[in-house]
Order: C-alpha cells, then sequence, then structure tokens
C-alpha cells in the first residue's frame, strides 16, 4: 500500500512543479519576444552573441530601414563581428554577467547605454551601445 500512495504523490509533485515551471517562464520570454527594455535587449543580444547565433542577435538589431538586398551584407558582417566577440567570450570561460551602468537620452525613442560585460573568468569590459525604441521595443543601433 505505501508504494502507491507514494508513487501518485511524486508524480502530483513532478506535475506540479512543470506547472509552475512553465507559469513562471513563459511571461519572461514573452517578454524578450515583445522586446522588452534596454536591459533586456542588450542582455539578450549578448546571450545571442554567447551562443554564436547570428540570427538570434539580429532580432534585437535595429533593422526596420534595411533592405533586403543590405540584409545579407548586414549579416554577413554580423557573422564575422560575432565569430571574433565569442572567441573572446570563450577564451574568458564564458558570459557571467550584463549591466547597464549609465543610460542616457538621445532625444525621443534613442539612448545611448554604457554596458559592463563580466566574463565568468572575472575579467570585465566596458561597451557603449547606441538603442533605438521602434514599434517591437528597444533594438541596437548600428
Amino acid at each position: 500500500m505505501a508504494t502507491i500512495a507514494t508513487a501518485p504523490a511524486r508524480a502530483w509533485t513532478r506535475r506540479t512543479c512543470l506547472t509552475w515551471g512553465l507559469a513562471l517562464a513563459a511571461p519572461l520570454g514573452l517578454s524578450a519576444c515583445l522586446g522588452g527594455g534596454p536591459q533586456a535587449t542588450v542582455e539578450g543580444f549578448y546571450a545571442a552573441v554567447a551562443q554564436g547565433d547570428v540570427d538570434q542577435a539580429m532580432t534585437w538589431l535595429a533593422l526596420e530601414q534595411v533592405s533586403a538586398n543590405e540584409m545579407m551584407l548586414v549579416k554577413g558582417k554580423l557573422q564575422v563581428a560575432l565569430a571574433v566577440s565569442k572567441e573572446k567570450i570563450d577564451a574568458n570561460g564564458g558570459l557571467g554577467s550584463i549591466k547597464l551602468l549609465e543610460q542616457t537620452e538621445q532625444g525621443d525613442n534613442r539612448m545611448r547605454v554604457q554596458v559592463q560585460v563580466t566574463f565568468k573568468n572575472g575579467k570585465t569590459d566596458t561597451e557603449y551601445m547606441d538603442l533605438v525604441k521602434q514599434k517591437d521595443g528597444w533594438k541596437i543601433k548600428l
């Protein structure tokens, strides 16, 4: 009898954990798809770079005004830049954290951010990015 009572309780716990996990993860995934704020944009971009995913990295770029012909050129240049950046991330043990140190408004729907990238080996880099707010959220301006 004890084994019969234990099995359903264990199954219910797994199901509950899965349900709660999905319920909590869904808003995060949805906010990433919808753009989100500057922090989410920068983090999403760096995560794509760390994975070497050019297509995902491009979703974080302001490309509304880029023609189809120019898009192929942008993707080619991004592949080269991404490979160099991924190599740097890998050489430093991976991506640790991304922190926006400063956000400066640059007029309507434009912002310049100072980003501190911390690698897993403890080293840090500081970079500047220009962001623009588009209909689907904040994007990194080329």
